[in-house]
């Protein structure tokens, strides 16, 4: 019987890439102009707050607070040393503001098992690629969460 050497086993990375971009920017804009179309008014303005709250409060720290990302960026200016900061995981944030947001919209079983996979995957793959550490993660699932709170209020 033969052994298996796992340490040379590779695993192709681009899932990976291809995973995260749901949490990223263009998924988030494209996924507003969806609501706006179906006219989901409510949905659209949450989403809005959610961006716009995540995305300053993660400047917000990010210009205070340097933290190297694992595979560390070199920046030249302010803007590429927000960038090259990993806390706190702003695609955590918005990717555990989304999950919440529609499976509390939605409210049924199997869209909030659907919605909690994809986000634990995305979160997970945030480490994989080497862009954040788990406390940068759990910074951006708490950040996630109050957003997700304080969007409840509208």
């Amino acid at each position: 019987m033969k052994k298996i050497d796992f340490k040379k086993i590779k695993i192709d990375i681009r899932p990976w890439q291809e995973l995260t971009m749901l949490g990223g920017f263009i998924f988030y804009f494209l996924l507003l102009i969806f609501m706006l179309a179906l006219q989901q008014l409510t949905l659209f303005y949450r989403l809005i707050f959610g961006f716009l709250f995540t995305f300053l409060i993660v400047l917000g720290i990010r210009s205070f607070y340097f933290k190297s990302r694992p595979n560390q960026q070199i920046y030249r200016n302010f803007i590429e040393k927000l960038d090259a900061s990993s806390f706190p995981s702003l695609h955590t944030a918005r990717v555990t503001f989304l999950a919440l947001l529609f499976s509390f919209h939605l409210q049924q079983i199997y869209t909030t098992i659907f919605f909690s996979i994809i986000a634990l995957l995305i979160i997970y793959s945030r480490v994989h690629l080497k862009k954040h550490d788990w406390k940068d993660l759990l910074g951006g699932i708490i950040l996630g969460l109050i957003t997700f709170w304080l969007s409840s209020f509208y």
